[in-house]
C-alpha cells in the first residue's frame, strides 16, 4: 500500500487530479485519429510511399514552430494556453469529422487537418511538458508527475492503435474522428476547473519573441548539464527509435511471421514501456537518475544487439519488452533529469528544444535506419545500431557524471 502511494504521490495535488484524467482520455482519442488517417491515406492511395510523403510533409509545422513554442509558453499563462490548445485539438477533430461525413475527405484535406494538427502539437507538446512543475506543490514529486504522464502517453499508445483498429473494422472513419473530438471535450472542461500560478518575470513577459528565443538556445548552450543531455536524447532518438519501421521487415524476411505476430512483438514494446513509467514513479530523488539513464540506454541496445544476432519469435518479443523497457526509463529520466536543472523562466524554451531534438531527428531516423537496412540487411541494421548506442552512451554517460543535477542553472 506504501509502495502504491508512492508511486502515486503526485494526486495529492489538486491540480494534478484535474490535469491527469483528461490528458489519459484525449491522448487515446489522439491515438485513434491518428491510426485512422494512416489507414485513409492508404485506403485512398494505397501506395506506402505516398503515405510516408503525405505523413513527412504534414510534420513541417513541428519543425518550424516547435522553437518558437517554446518562447509563448513562457511569456504567457500555461493554463490560458492549455485551454487554447485544447480548444483547437477539438475544432481540429471536429473538422476532419465534417469533411468525412460530407464526402470531401479527400489526400488535400487529410494535408490540410495533418497540418494543423502538427501546429497544433508543435505547441502543445512543449507546453505540457513544461506545465507539470505548476501542478504539485512540492519540486521533489516533478519527477512522478513526469512518470505517471509518461505512463498515461505509453498506455495511449498500446491501447489507441488497437481501439482505432477495431474500430476501422467495424464501423467507419467517422465514428473514429467523432469519438476523438468527443474524447477531448472533458479535457477541456478539467483544465478550466483548474488553478495554476504562474507568474512571468518582466523581462520575459516584455521581450521580443526573436530575443527570447535567442536566450534560450544561448541558455542551453551555455550549461552543458543541458546541452549534453539533450545531444544524448537527439542521438538516441535517431538510432532507436526507428524500430517500427524495421521491425515489419524483421518479421517478414527474418521471421518468415505474419501480422499477428508483429502486433504481439510491438504490444510487448508498449508492456515494457507502460511497467518502466510505473516504475519509475516510485523514485523520489535525482540520485539514481543517471545510473537509469545508462541503464536503460544498455538494456535497449543490448536488445537490439540480440535482436541483430537471433531469429526465433518468442526470444524477439521478450527482447522488444525489454527494449521497451530500456527506451521509456532512458526518455522518461531524461526529461526528469533536464527538468530538475532549468530555471522555470526559460522552462518553456528548454522543453521545446528537447521536442525538437526528438520530432527534428525522429524525422530522419526511419530514413537513416531504412537506408542502413537496404545496404546490410535488417538483422545487422539492429546490431549495427545498438553497438553504436552503446559505444555512444558510455562516452556521454562519462561527461554527465562531471555535472551537479542537485541545482538549478541560471
Amino acid at each position: 500500500m506504501q509502495k502504491l502511494k508512492l508511486m502515486f504521490r503526485a494526486f495529492k495535488y489538486r491540480n494534478f487530479r484535474l490535469f491527469f484524467p483528461g490528458l489519459a482520455v484525449s491522448q487515446i482519442g489522439i491515438w485513434i485519429q491518428n491510426i485512422a488517417i494512416a489507414w485513409l491515406v492508404y485506403d485512398i492511395t494505397k501506395s506506402p510511399f505516398a503515405m510516408g510523403t503525405i505523413m513527412c510533409f504534414t510534420a513541417a509545422p513541428l519543425f518550424i514552430i516547435t522553437p518558437f513554442a517554446g518562447v509563448i509558453v513562457d511569456k504567457f499563462n500555461r493554463q490560458k494556453l492549455l485551454f487554447i490548445v485544447q480548444i483547437l485539438f477539438a475544432a481540429q477533430a471536429l473538422l476532419i469529422t465534417l469533411f468525412t461525413i460530407t464526402g470531401n475527405i479527400k489526400i488535400w484535406s487529410i494535408v490540410v487537418c495533418g497540418l494543423f494538427l502538427n501546429s497544433i502539437a508543435a505547441i502543445d507538446n512543449p507546453l505540457r511538458q513544461s506545465t507539470f512543475v505548476l501542478l504539485v506543490d512540492d519540486i521533489k514529486d516533478l519527477p512522478n508527475a513526469i512518470s505517471l504522464n509518461s505512463a498515461c502517453f505509453n498506455l495511449a499508445r498500446f491501447i489507441g492503435p488497437a481501439i482505432g483498429g477495431f474500430l476501422i473494422a467495424y464501423t467507419n472513419y467517422t465514428f473514429c474522428f467523432f469519438l476523438n473530438f468527443l474524447l477531448i471535450l472533458p479535457n477541456i472542461y478539467l483544465v478550466s476547473q483548474m488553478k495554476i500560478t504562474d507568474e512571468k518575470p518582466d523581462e520575459v513577459k516584455n521581450d521580443s519573441m526573436l530575443h527570447s528565443l535567442k536566450t534560450g538556445f544561448n541558455y542551453v548552450i551555455k550549461h552543458h548539464q543541458i546541452s549534453v543531455l539533450q545531444l544524448y536524447f537527439a542521438v538516441f532518438c535517431l538510432l532507436m527509435l526507428a524500430y517500427p519501421m524495421l521491425m515489419p521487415v524483421y518479421v517478414t524476411k527474418v521471421l518468415n511471421g505474419k501480422p499477428d505476430t508483429l502486433g504481439i512483438i510491438l504490444g510487448a514494446v508498449g508492456v515494457g514501456s507502460l511497467l518502466a513509467s510505473l516504475l519509475l514513479a516510485t523514485k523520489t530523488s535525482v540520485n539514481w537518475m543517471r545510473r537509469i539513464l545508462f541503464g536503460g540506454c544498455v538494456t535497449i541496445c543490448l536488445a537490439y544487439i540480440f535482436i541483430g544476432t537471433f531469429s526465433n519469435i518468442n526470444l524477439t518479443i521478450i527482447l522488444m519488452f525489454f527494449a521497451g523497457l530500456g527506451m521509456s526509463s532512458f526518455t522518461s529520466t531524461e526529461n526528469m533529469l533536464l527538468q530538475s536543472v532549468i530555471e522555470n523562466s526559460k522552462r518553456g524554451r528548454v522543453m521545446s528544444i528537447n521536442s525538437l531534438c526528438y520530432a527534428g531527428t525522429n524525422a530522419f531516423s526511419s530514413f537513416f535506419a531504412g537506408s542502413l537496412a537496404g545496404a546490410v540487411g535488417v538483422s545487422r541494421t539492429f546490431a549495427i545500431l545498438g553497438a553504436l548506442m552503446l559505444f555512444i552512451a558510455c562516452v556521454i554517460s562519462y561527461k554527465l557524471s562531471k555535472y551537479d543535477y542537485h541545482k538549478k542553472v541560471r
